[in-house]
Protein backbone atom coordinates (compact mmCIF):
# COMPACT_ATOMS: atom_id res chain seq x y z
CA UNK A 1 0.00 0.00 0.00
CA UNK A 2 1.30 3.46 -0.89
CA UNK A 3 1.43 6.55 1.25
CA UNK A 4 -1.89 8.06 2.23
CA UNK A 5 -2.64 11.35 0.54
CA UNK A 6 -4.53 14.07 2.39
CA UNK A 7 -7.43 15.48 0.40
CA UNK A 8 -8.94 18.85 1.12
CA UNK A 9 -12.69 18.67 1.27
CA UNK A 10 -14.13 21.37 -0.92
CA UNK A 11 -17.46 22.84 0.01
CA UNK A 12 -20.02 23.91 -2.53
CA UNK A 13 -19.77 23.66 -6.25
CA UNK A 14 -17.30 22.39 -8.82
CA UNK A 15 -17.22 23.40 -12.47
CA UNK A 16 -16.87 20.54 -14.94
CA UNK A 17 -15.77 21.45 -18.45
CA UNK A 18 -15.91 19.02 -21.34
CA UNK A 19 -13.99 20.31 -24.37
CA UNK A 20 -14.33 18.76 -27.80
CA UNK A 21 -10.94 18.11 -29.35
CA UNK A 22 -10.04 19.97 -32.51
CA UNK A 23 -8.33 17.10 -34.31
CA UNK A 24 -8.47 13.65 -32.74
CA UNK A 25 -6.05 12.31 -35.32
CA UNK A 26 -3.51 15.09 -34.60
CA UNK A 27 -3.33 14.36 -30.88
CA UNK A 28 -5.74 17.12 -29.84
CA UNK A 29 -8.36 14.91 -28.14
CA UNK A 30 -11.36 15.75 -26.01
CA UNK A 31 -10.56 16.93 -22.48
CA UNK A 32 -12.24 16.90 -19.10
CA UNK A 33 -11.33 19.71 -16.70
CA UNK A 34 -12.66 20.16 -13.17
CA UNK A 35 -12.27 23.45 -11.29
CA UNK A 36 -12.95 23.15 -7.58
CA UNK A 37 -14.32 25.89 -5.32
CA UNK A 38 -10.85 26.53 -3.94
CA UNK A 39 -9.56 27.24 -7.47
CA UNK A 40 -7.55 24.03 -7.84
CA UNK A 41 -7.81 22.28 -11.19
CA UNK A 42 -7.47 18.70 -12.36
CA UNK A 43 -7.84 17.55 -15.94
CA UNK A 44 -7.22 14.76 -18.39
CA UNK A 45 -7.36 13.91 -22.07
CA UNK A 46 -10.27 11.61 -22.78
CA UNK A 47 -9.87 8.50 -24.88
CA UNK A 48 -12.49 7.76 -27.50
CA UNK A 49 -15.84 6.95 -25.90
CA UNK A 50 -14.90 8.12 -22.41
CA UNK A 51 -16.89 11.33 -22.79
CA UNK A 52 -20.08 9.24 -22.71
CA UNK A 53 -18.90 7.41 -19.61
CA UNK A 54 -18.18 10.66 -17.79
CA UNK A 55 -21.54 12.10 -18.84
CA UNK A 56 -23.18 9.01 -17.36
CA UNK A 57 -21.21 9.51 -14.13
CA UNK A 58 -22.42 13.09 -13.90
CA UNK A 59 -26.05 12.07 -14.50
CA UNK A 60 -25.99 9.14 -12.05
CA UNK A 61 -24.19 11.03 -9.29
CA UNK A 62 -26.38 14.13 -9.51
CA UNK A 63 -29.64 12.20 -9.87
CA UNK A 64 -28.96 9.73 -7.05
CA UNK A 65 -27.23 12.25 -4.79
CA UNK A 66 -23.91 10.42 -4.65
CA UNK A 67 -21.17 12.46 -2.96
CA UNK A 68 -18.42 9.83 -2.90
CA UNK A 69 -18.36 8.59 -6.48
CA UNK A 70 -16.09 9.93 -9.24
CA UNK A 71 -17.11 13.61 -9.47
CA UNK A 72 -17.77 13.87 -5.74
CA UNK A 73 -14.27 12.61 -5.01
CA UNK A 74 -12.76 14.99 -7.56
CA UNK A 75 -14.66 17.87 -5.93
CA UNK A 76 -13.14 16.81 -2.59
CA UNK A 77 -9.62 17.07 -3.98
CA UNK A 78 -8.82 13.79 -5.71
CA UNK A 79 -6.99 14.27 -9.02
CA UNK A 80 -8.50 12.70 -12.12
CA UNK A 81 -5.30 10.86 -13.19
CA UNK A 82 -5.15 9.17 -9.75
CA UNK A 83 -8.17 7.02 -10.68
CA UNK A 84 -6.14 5.35 -13.44
CA UNK A 85 -3.42 4.19 -11.07
CA UNK A 86 -3.26 0.47 -10.26
CA UNK A 87 -4.76 -0.36 -6.87
CA UNK A 88 -1.33 -1.25 -5.46
CA UNK A 89 0.07 2.22 -6.18
CA UNK A 90 -3.09 4.34 -5.83
CA UNK A 91 -2.89 6.63 -2.82
CA UNK A 92 -6.50 6.09 -1.77
CA UNK A 93 -9.16 3.41 -1.54
CA UNK A 94 -12.16 3.69 -3.81
CA UNK A 95 -15.18 4.21 -1.51
CA UNK A 96 -18.12 1.78 -1.58
CA UNK A 97 -20.43 4.44 -3.05
CA UNK A 98 -18.09 4.87 -6.03
CA UNK A 99 -18.02 1.09 -6.53
CA UNK A 100 -21.83 1.02 -6.39
CA UNK A 101 -22.08 3.83 -8.94
CA UNK A 102 -19.97 2.11 -11.61
CA UNK A 103 -22.44 -0.60 -12.73
CA UNK A 104 -25.27 1.96 -12.80
CA UNK A 105 -23.12 4.23 -14.96
CA UNK A 106 -22.25 1.37 -17.31
CA UNK A 107 -25.85 0.22 -17.69
CA UNK A 108 -27.13 3.74 -18.29
CA UNK A 109 -24.40 4.38 -20.83
CA UNK A 110 -25.12 1.13 -22.68
CA UNK A 111 -28.85 1.67 -22.67
CA UNK A 112 -28.87 5.26 -23.90
CA UNK A 113 -26.17 4.70 -26.52
CA UNK A 114 -28.10 1.67 -27.80
CA UNK A 115 -31.27 3.78 -28.00
CA UNK A 116 -33.19 1.84 -25.33
CA UNK A 117 -35.97 3.82 -23.70
CA UNK A 118 -38.49 1.22 -22.57
CA UNK A 119 -38.87 -0.06 -19.01
CA UNK A 120 -37.56 -3.45 -20.10
CA UNK A 121 -34.33 -2.01 -21.56
CA UNK A 122 -30.75 -3.04 -20.79
CA UNK A 123 -30.90 -1.34 -17.39
CA UNK A 124 -33.91 -3.32 -16.17
CA UNK A 125 -32.46 -6.58 -17.48
CA UNK A 126 -29.58 -6.22 -15.00
CA UNK A 127 -30.91 -4.06 -12.15
CA UNK A 128 -31.20 -7.04 -9.76
CA UNK A 129 -27.40 -7.13 -9.71
CA UNK A 130 -27.15 -3.55 -8.41
CA UNK A 131 -26.33 -2.67 -4.80
CA UNK A 132 -28.39 0.51 -5.05
CA UNK A 133 -32.10 0.63 -5.83
CA UNK A 134 -33.08 2.91 -8.71
CA UNK A 135 -36.73 3.90 -9.07
CA UNK A 136 -38.51 4.11 -12.40
CA UNK A 137 -38.68 7.89 -11.98
CA UNK A 138 -34.94 8.17 -11.33
CA UNK A 139 -34.18 5.92 -14.29
CA UNK A 140 -36.34 7.97 -16.65
CA UNK A 141 -34.77 11.21 -15.39
CA UNK A 142 -31.26 9.76 -15.92
CA UNK A 143 -32.15 8.62 -19.43
CA UNK A 144 -33.52 12.06 -20.30
CA UNK A 145 -30.55 13.94 -18.82
CA UNK A 146 -28.07 11.64 -20.57
CA UNK A 147 -29.77 12.17 -23.93
CA UNK A 148 -29.74 15.95 -23.36
CA UNK A 149 -26.00 15.95 -22.59
CA UNK A 150 -25.28 13.85 -25.67
CA UNK A 151 -27.32 16.20 -27.87
CA UNK A 152 -25.45 19.21 -26.47
CA UNK A 153 -22.14 17.46 -27.04
CA UNK A 154 -22.93 16.47 -30.62
CA UNK A 155 -23.94 20.04 -31.45
CA UNK A 156 -20.58 21.44 -30.29
CA UNK A 157 -18.01 22.44 -32.86
CA UNK A 158 -14.44 21.12 -32.49
CA UNK A 159 -12.59 23.24 -29.93
CA UNK A 160 -15.81 24.30 -28.16
CA UNK A 161 -16.69 23.27 -24.65
CA UNK A 162 -19.69 22.73 -22.42
CA UNK A 163 -19.79 23.47 -18.72
CA UNK A 164 -21.68 21.62 -16.00
CA UNK A 165 -21.94 22.32 -12.28
CA UNK A 166 -21.57 19.73 -9.56
CA UNK A 167 -22.59 20.34 -5.94
CA UNK A 168 -21.44 18.27 -3.00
Amino acid sequence: MGKAKAYQIAVGQMIIRFKKGKHQWKHKPDTLTCVRDDGTVTWTHLHSGFMHHDFAHYVVETTLGFENAFFGLVAKGYDIPDFSEPKATRLFEIPREAMNAEPIVSLLQAEVLDGGTDREGVFRDHDVLLSVSVTDGQLELMRQRMRELLERWHSLQPGASMTLHFKI
